[in-house]
């Protein structure tokens, strides 16, 4: 392990010249009562105790803040620095950040991350930011349905909306943000690996390109943020051990535990390490008694323990909802293991990995799902990459591009690819030491140009088709249908019609979307409805409204896809039934459709208690039209007392 093998510059030499020493030992100490803090404060929050609710994030931030603090360069360190970024070097990052911009906004206004548009889960996320996150006490995680979501991804993007609005651009912003600095990162690895600007170009561009990657860039989840923080810890693990540089190590330490408190994979990167650092052992230990510091192991495991504190108490407080989610997978998975019969048997979790893979037309892969994650062509460079990296004794690489793997076969299933984002930059790292490899033939002219030659075709027959790929995509908003353009707008529409403006204008893009509408008094009536298509983005929308109560008239579900006209009217009335009567009005909206067109007739009886109206908005290219049934509130009783008499069916 090269950068364990550095005899020059030690962690313990730089630490014993430094002359800062006593005020390290101070900032250390400060780091330690701060995490003392964070961690009694944890305690208390979850014991109920209301005075650990501000410690707790105030002393985890203080802890990673005076570690950092305590092994920063002095300032003639860091103007050599800052002085040692003015070279050919910097200009060719600078380059590829760029480019990655420039490529990832192409066609933006067709593309079907236009701004317009959220996947359901996105809009999941974001209801869960506005429930769970906001107005509550830090938690570092909540349990949410079936599964306990950290809270990491969704402070980092609540700091995006706050500075540029509550509007599907500036979380896109945030999610953007996340991939440039794991597609900077992975360079940055690559270039420590190798020294080449070939090879890092290459890699540059496979990994801009890559269509599994290109596509996930604006769609959401809390795996990308883990997929930053792991290249982001590795790259500063590998280069605080290569200079002796204890303020990467403790950096690389706290991109760690960050990177467990982001999201479930992060376990994965912890697992690779821990698997990584006994096998280094092994191979090294003679070299690594007398170079390696075990003060710089200790660095490393308190950096990780300063930034992960807060999940690992949440995780001792609240085990069995931590560890539920994963063990219903693991508890299936053994089952198939013990010889459970289908159609849940091992056959059930090889096929679901094999077309997870290699399905040209695979559905539930669910946003490319006539792509590969790995192009064929790409194998002949990644497999020799994979051997490579085990000869040359990269663990830990090998190990991030194949436990994610191992993961999505445990939880088998369909729409799993996204568990498989950890290990993109993985790939293509593996990818990257082919191409190493075939640079370093020199002594052999004609076999590196035979080789060379070969390796760039297949490159190019895996990166053409790529290109092409990505651009058909970006010529139209509706071209991934999960990108869900018309339920973001139906959202849009309905909550102007929810806050008060009867008839408003078409569906766009405004600064605060996800919350109340400013400078418009309260609306005289309170309204049901009950629409076709959006789920989770349209509970986003009305959040800040009572969406709950809202969309009880249809049972907070969409009734396309989900449920039968029998389940609708059965909706309908329950909500009217339950409606506690006040001083407003009733506004009753129903999406025109074949599934609602008779119990919309059904109501139309009762319209001698109010008046009827009809509202309309036209977006890509289709019209959408909406009945509204308004009953006054003298009259609402009568109305609730006439809805009971309805039949059981809309007969």
């Amino acid at each position: 392990m090269r950068w364990l093998l550095d005899r020059r510059r030690l962690v313990d030499v730089t630490l014993r010249k430094s002359g800062l020493l006593t005020p390290r030992i101070v900032l250390l100490g400060l780091s330690l009562v701060s995490l003392v803090i964070c961690a009694l404060s944890a305690a208390a929050h979850y014991r109920k105790l209301a005075w650990g609710d501000p410690w707790q994030p105030i002393g985890w931030l203080l802890s990673m803040f005076f570690l950092l603090c305590a092994f920063l360069p002095d300032p003639r360190g860091l103007a050599t620095g800052f002085k040692s970024l003015v070279k050919p070097k910097t200009a060719f990052f600078l380059f590829w950040i760029l480019f990655f911009v420039v490529s990832h906004l192409w066609n933006f206004r067709t593309a079907p991350w236009n701004g317009d548009a959220l996947f359901d889960e996105s809009g999941n996320d974001l209801g869960y930011l506005k429930s769970n996150v906001i107005g509550h006490p830090y938690q570092a995680a909540w349990f949410h349905g079936v599964i306990s979501r950290e809270t990491l991804f969704h402070y980092y993007v609540w700091g995006f909306l706050k500075l540029f609005g509550f509007n599907i651009l500036s979380y896109e912003a945030a999610l953007f943000v996340i991939w440039l600095t794991a597609f900077v990162f992975t360079l940055l690895l690559v270039d420590l690996f190798f020294r080449s600007y070939v090879v890092t170009s290459i890699t540059a561009l496979v990994l801009n390109f890559l269509p599994f990657a290109f596509i996930y860039t604006f769609v959401g989840y809390r795996y990308p943020m883990t997929v930053a923080l792991a290249v982001v810890s590795l790259y500063f693990l590998h280069a605080g051990f290569r200079n002796g540089a204890p303020f990467c190590l403790s950096l690389g330490g706290v991109a760690a535990g960050l990177c467990l408190a982001s999201s479930i994979p992060g376990k994965q990167y912890v697992l690779a390490l821990v698997i990584a650092a006994p096998l280094y052992a092994v191979f090294y230990w003679r070299s690594l008694k007398r170079t390696v510091a075990w003060s710089s192991l200790a660095l490393i495991v308190y950096s990780f323990l300063a930034a992960a504190t807060p999940i690992l108490c949440y995780i001792i407080f609240n085990r069995e909802h931590y560890t539920y989610y994963e063990g219903a997978y693991l508890h299936q998975f053994w089952g198939a293991v013990r010889g459970t019969p289908a159609p849940n048997d091992m056959r059930y979790y090889v096929t679901g990995l094999w077309k997870c893979f290699f399905a040209a037309q695979f559905w539930p892969r669910l946003l490319f799902p006539d792509f590969l994650p790995i192009p064929l062509p790409y194998y002949w460079l990644l497999l020799p990459g994979f051997v490579l990296a085990l000869w040359q004794k990269r663990f830990e690489v090998v190990l991030l591009a194949t436990l994610p793997v191992v993961g999505v076969f445990v939880t088998g299933g369909a729409a799993v690819e996204q568990r498989l984002l950890l290990a993109i930059p993985f790939w293509i790292i593996l990818m990257s030491f082919t191409f190493a490899a075939l640079l370093k033939l020199r002594p052999w002219p004609g076999v590196q140009v035979v080789a060379c030659a070969l390796a760039t075709l297949i490159l190019l027959d895996g990166l053409v088709p790529s290109v092409r790929y990505i651009y058909s995509k970006t010529t139209s908003p509706f071209s991934i249908r999960h990108y869900a353009q018309h339920q973001v707008a139906v959202s849009r529409f309905l909550k102007h019609v929810v806050a008060g403006q009867e008839h408003p204008g078409p569906p766009h893009l405004e600064r605060d979307e996800f919350n109340r509408i400013k400078g418009l008094p309260d609306p005289p009536y309170d309204t049901f409805i009950c629409q076709n298509d959006a789920y989770s983005i349209i509970h986003l929308f009305l959040h800040d409204y009572d969406d709950d109560k809202i969309l009880s008239f249809c049972a907070e579900l969409p009734f396309s896809f989900v449920m039968t006209e029998q389940d609708v009217w059965n909706a309908n009335k329950k909500a009217i039934a339950s409606y506690a009567p006040g001083n407003k009005d009733l506004k009753l909206i129903w999406e025109r459709d074949p599934k609602t067109a008779r119990i919309i007739r059904m109501f139309q009886s009762l319209r001698d208690l109010g008046t009827e109206d009809s509202i309309s908005f036209s977006f890509g290219g289709r019209l959408r039209t909406f009945y509204v049934l308004n009953i006054g509130n003298k009259n609402v009783r009568q109305f609730q007392d006439r809805v009971r008499t309805l039949p059981n069916t809309p007969l």
